[in-house]
């Protein structure tokens, strides 16, 4: 008997050759009906045998395309069928339903296909810098509404030549329903201009000539995937040096695009999981510990024993990279500020910086940057969510409302909830930015239009005046089922608990910068227990004054004088302030006097700022976490470890960092910078682990909470994981939501569907 079977497959299955697949499905199972792309996922109409009609259902999540995830493979109607049925298997037209389903594909790295193609003499796209299929290619750059079809794409204006029209209709080629498909006849062109906004030439010879100019020690602005990058070579110390100067980033550093993995293990050491990030179709910049005989310049990545490397992602880095080993690549964007994506833009911009803009015309219609992960042994983080990863979203058990995480301010993202997913947005920056608002509004726009989603629910932060809320309720500002606010550190906790699908109740120590407590005063270095509904403040840092508050961010001397305060005296502070910071004598008085008056803080991020600026590592900071950084990269050791204290004040666990303080101050003579720095971190890791075992035996709680953007620091991260271990407790920490604040949008969503649920 034959049978009707409608199938309804959801996930990310559009612009990933999901159609074509079914169709070849069709073919090898003898199965007859129709495939169309709606709004709801990809519907299936089939007609055949029952054996024939399971094989082919069992296949559609089994043998699904590369670049597409099939959450579910639903059948809604299993009839016998009444009628002859139309003979063969079709692709119809998309079609909009009711409700906004389908997710989005993020964008991905040229397959080796495609590069194979571009790379032989006789294939009609040899050299074309734009070659793609259904395997690989950008889709969230392009995609401008659903259903994905190329007329809701960047592409609309490319009408296709006869030559990519018949492989478009091929439902043998890969390229069947490639809606970025093109050609040198008919698609995207490329052409070279100068820092005067003047064409120097176009297609090829632009190409070649903008290698050539790298090879010469020029700077170049190139257009990618989701923005420019500046290149550069990264071998020579003026063309970085003069990089450096005209962007105006002076120590803060550099990303590298390797031509191959074969060159990228000649610049670092590829452990398995950075090898597998870099080849994997997601791409990104993956942070590498240098070769002993690196040899890349010394301004690439100063005071860093990492490099970040990143393999060509595009058909046109691959060609600009052919004859070479390597080229700095780093975002074109001013500190902290969004990608530049537009031409327009850029030729205004960054002739300033570049002496030549390699250009293309097909348009990037949602910016967005690199991603950068970093390897954990086998293992990784990511450190920035960006390109390759978003706008993938990522499965709950529990369905949740409408809610929109409006995130932080530093390393803004904001997040939405619907059913069964979260939808973390991309990294934008620095909220201080005005750019960087105009930015959020934009993706955040994007995301909402394109789910066509209605936010019911508004999660922020604690503070009254924060950026990223302002940004929301700008683009929003009604939201129907009210507002939940969420602190900081709680949002931190949630969210790691999401992500590893634990309810909790677990304890937390969340190491950060800053964070607004409920008390008004500046957490940073918060031990809590708690859930996503719930939370209590069960131990933190020992408070100290912040000297000149944020200004005491880019200049860590003043909070490495306020530790020497609180650990000395004053008077002693500002001898020891004479030997350390001599250029500070007229200012180190003024500030002792202004420590009593000054905000407190319970910052980890900022005693390890203070810990390298003792050691002399940084006295003033160009970027925020550039003297941790500093601390990280010099230490050395393990069997050291400096000493903290822990104590009970009126219930509450104290980490108390003065002996550390005041050990380094004694050691600093006879033990090397590379060591002390080592034993910060070994010691501060045994001091975590034994305050949390102190907490479990008041609690009884035994998973650990491991989040905040100290936990970028992988030294830290492995020594705390390890001694946690021997004490027998588990450790949970991030992966595909990075631990900085990021992650703290999709904290807002999980904390406030909790507290919503309980009627908190």
């Amino acid at each position: 008997m034959l049978l009707h079977r409608k199938i309804l497959v959801s996930g990310i299955v559009q612009g990933v050759g999901f159609r074509p697949f079914c169709a070849r499905l069709a073919e090898k199972f003898k199965v007859d009906g129709s495939v169309k792309n709606t709004s709801g996922g990809v519907r299936l109409d089939l007609y055949g045998g029952r054996e024939a009609l399971d094989q082919y259902e069992a296949a559609l999540a089994a043998e699904n395309p590369p670049a597409s995830v099939v959450t579910s493979v639903a059948v809604i109607e299993n009839s016998p069928m009444e009628g002859p049925a139309a003979a063969g298997f079709v692709i119809l037209e998309s079609e909009r339903e009711e409700v906004q389903s389908v997710l989005i594909p993020p964008d991905l790295a040229v397959c080796a296909d495609c590069l194979a193609e571009m790379n032989d003499p006789s294939d009609r796209r040899y050299r074309y810098p734009f070659i793609n299929c259904t395997n690989c290619g950008p889709r969230y750059t392009i995609i401008k509404a659903l259903p994905y079809d190329r007329p809701k794409t960047a592409m609309a204006s490319f009408a296709m030549c006869p030559a990519c029209e018949r492989e478009y209709r091929d439902p043998s080629d890969r390229r069947f329903h490639a809606q970025p498909d093109a050609c040198f006849d008919c698609g995207p062109s490329v052409w070279l201009a100068d820092s005067r906004c003047g064409v120097l030439c176009r297609g090829d010879e632009a190409v070649r000539t903008c290698s050539s100019l790298l090879d010469e020690g020029h700077i170049v602005a190139i257009k990618g995937i989701g923005g420019f990058h500046i290149a550069c070579s990264p071998f020579e110390d003026r063309a970085v040096g003069l990089l450096r100067e005209r962007k105006k980033r002076k120590s803060k550093p550099l990303a590298v695009m390797a031509s191959s993995m074969e060159e990228a293990a000649r610049l670092a050491y590829i452990p398995v999981a950075a090898k597998e990030l870099l080849e994997s179709p997601r791409k990104p910049i993956v942070l590498c510990c240098k070769r002993k005989d690196y040899p890349l310049s010394p301004l690439v990545a100063p005071g860093q024993k990492t490099v970040g490397i990143m393999l060509p992602y595009s058909p046109l880095h691959h060609l600009i990279l052919q004859g070479k080993r390597a080229l700095v690549m780093t975002s074109a964007n001013f500190s902290d500020e969004p990608i530049v994506s537009s031409n327009d833009k850029a030729l205004a911009a960054l002739g300033g910086i570049a002496d030549y803009l390699l250009l293309h015309d097909r348009e990037i219609y949602m910016a967005i940057d690199d991603s950068v992960a970093a390897p954990t042994g086998r293992s990784f983080f990511l450190m920035r969510r960006a390109r390759g990863y978003t706008p993938a979203p990522m499965a709950v058990k529990d369905s949740l409302p409408v809610i929109l995480g409006a995130g932080a301010e530093m390393k803004a993202s904001f997040c939405i909830s619907r059913g069964n997913f979260l939808f973390p947005g991309q990294y934008l920056g620095d909220m201080k930015q005005r750019e960087t608002a105009v930015y959020y509004g934009r993706a955040l726009e994007h995301m909402i239009r394109l789910y066509e989603l209605t936010p019911e629910y508004l999660a922020c932060d604690l503070h009254p005046q924060f950026l990223s809320t302002a940004a929301a309720l700008k683009f929003q500002p009604v939201f129907n089922g009210g507002r939940v606010a969420v602190q900081h550190h709680h949002a931190h906790l949630a969210a790691c608990l999401l992500e590893n699908g634990r309810e909790g109740p677990v304890l937390g120590a969340i190491f950060d910068g800053t964070g607004y407590g409920p008390d008004g005063t500046i957490w940073g270095g918060e031990f809590l227990a708690g859930d996503a509904s719930d939370y209590t403040r069960a131990g933190c840092f020992l408070p100290c004054p912040l000297p000149g508050g944020d200004k005491a961010v880019l200049e860590p001397w003043r909070f490495a004088l306020s530790l020497l305060a609180a650990t000395f005296g004053g008077d002693e502070a500002l001898r020891l302030a004479g030997e350390l910071w001599p250029g500070r004598k007229d200012q180190s008085p003024l500030i002792i006097k202004t420590l009593p008056h000054s905000p407190v803080t319970t910052s980890c991020g900022r005693f390890f700022d203070g810990a390298a600026s003792l050691l002399g590592l940084c006295e003033e900071a160009s970027f925020d976490g550039e003297a941790a950084m500093a601390l990280e990269g010099i230490a050395m050791g393990g069997s050291l470890e400096a000493p903290f204290g822990l104590k009970w004040d009126n219930g509450v666990l104290v980490l108390d960092w003065r002996p550390a303080v005041r050990w380094l101050v004694e050691n600093k003579k006879g033990i090397s910078a590379e060591l002390l720095a080592g034993a910060v971190h070994t010691g501060l890791a045994r001091a975590t682990a034994r305050a949390c075992g102190l907490l479990s035996e008041k609690t009884g709680l035994m998973e650990v909470v491991l989040s905040g953007g100290v936990w970028q620091n992988r030294r830290l991260l492995a020594f705390t994981r390890r001694f946690l271990k021997e004490m027998g407790m588990t450790s949970l920490v991030h992966r595909l939501l990075p631990p900085n604040d990021e992650c703290v949008s999709a904290g807002q969503v999980a904390a406030a569907r909790e507290i919503l649920r309980r009627g908190r």
